[in-house]
């Protein structure tokens, strides 16, 4: 039985029609009793339920992280050999010409997995993918008593940055309930970048010319930082308001629409990305949501012409690109799946090229093809 019950009751915080104009004495006694059962037991049953959940997902993320480390060893080639020599003795040939082709592992994993993945692939720029080559292994992991989660993200040694590792740590209490999470501190790395290879910014160089002083008339350069769009900008620590902060209307609104979708980045990782890596990469994850999409488009071609043809005349009015429906944003979500071309001698692509020429492995993607603006179908971007 629960403890025993309040003796008054708050009936200022009920609402008058709630309560009429007088509440039978027999009435307030049930709904102290009701209040009591909410704010002991339901409390401590939630409690027990945290406690109890932590454990058991520690006890079964040690198991996910088996499959996950055999998961690496296939991606970075350790296992080559072995499932070479299962796939013979289980009857299959190998072709002849394989071992022309130094092939290890399998190149560009994770970078087509993100481009699969809708949420994460409106983050990428084709100068991401050519970093993201490198990116061998991204685990979730969460905290002790289930307080929140940490992402890592392991690389290759690169051309773009020293760090082995990136992380970004999401502290929220209420973790493991139903419950809106409450984010109470968001924790990224800091990317230390080689000489002329950051990508989260790009240096101008503005030339200015003195106005006053013994040094009027001179010209001086003048080296700014301008941010650019990357996806390792999801790296970046993100300021949580507390309750008390005072921050105007219009800046609350900014903020949580940055928490938002940074937040919304962190769970395609923790709940898509990581547990089904290759469902993403094969792009079995998408299901066939986007031949319903392309449907109903064809449905209402119509009005889509005809916004289209408003969205140019405000174009050429005012300059500005025209917006795009909703629609057509939603379609342009998941990234077409790249071609392989598993079958011949990798070509010169550049893979990671760039800022330090090819990745990890010769890149299994097949040149640009003809009349495609010489775009490359890894990085098409939305």
């Amino acid at each position: 039985s629960p403890p025993a019950p309040p003796t008054t009751l708050d009936l200022a915080s009920m609402s008058e029609s709630m309560i009429g104009e007088e509440m039978p004495p027999q009435m307030i006694r049930r709904i102290l009793y009701l209040q009591s059962l909410h704010d002991v037991q339901k409390k401590s049953t939630v409690e027990a339920y945290k406690k109890e959940r932590a454990e058991l997902e520690t006890k079964y993320a040690k198991e996910f992280n088996q499959i996950y480390d055999k998961r690496l060893k296939v991606l970075t080639g350790q296992l080559d050999k072995s499932i070479d020599e299962e796939y013979v003795a289980s009857g299959g040939a190998l072709e002849e010409d394989e071992d022309k082709h130094d092939l290890i592992g399998c190149p560009q994993f994770w970078v087509t997995a993100l481009s699969q993945n809708g949420t994460v692939s409106e983050t990428l720029t084709e100068s991401d993918v050519d970093c993201l080559e490198y990116l061998s292994d991204i685990r979730s992991s969460d905290l002790p008593g289930g307080v929140g989660f940490t992402l890592t993200f392991k690389f290759a040694e690169n051309p773009y940055f020293t760090n082995a590792e990136l992380s970004k740590r999401y502290d929220i209490p209420n973790l493991y309930l139903d419950d809106e999470p409450m984010l109470e501190k968001i924790t990224g790395s800091v990317i230390n970048w080689k000489e002329g290879q950051c990508l989260t910014h790009k240096v101008t160089i503005k030339k200015q010319r003195s106005k006053s002083g013994k040094s009027k008339g001179q010209i001086r350069s003048v080296e700014k930082k301008i941010k650019v769009d990357s996806f390792f900008n999801f790296f970046n620590s993100v300021e949580v308001p507390s309750e008390d902060a005072s921050m105007d209307e219009e800046e609350m609104d900014l903020l949580e629409a940055v928490i938002d979708q940074d937040y919304d980045v962190a769970c395609a990782f923790r709940t898509q990305l990581v547990p089904d890596a290759i469902e993403w990469f094969t792009g079995e994850a998408n299901g066939d949501e986007g031949d319903s999409e392309y449907d109903d488009e064809d449905e209402d071609t119509d009005s889509d012409e005809e916004l289209s043809e408003d969205e140019d005349e405000e174009s050429d009015e005012d300059g500005a690109a025209p917006k795009q429906s909703k629609k057509r944003k939603e379609k342009q979500k998941t990234q077409p799946m790249p071609e392989f071309n598993f079958g011949q001698a990798a070509p010169p692509t550049g893979g990671g090229g760039g800022a330090g020429g090819p990745g990890p492995n010769a890149s299994p993607f097949p040149p640009p093809a003809e009349g495609e603006g010489g775009e490359n179908p890894e990085c098409k971007q939305n």
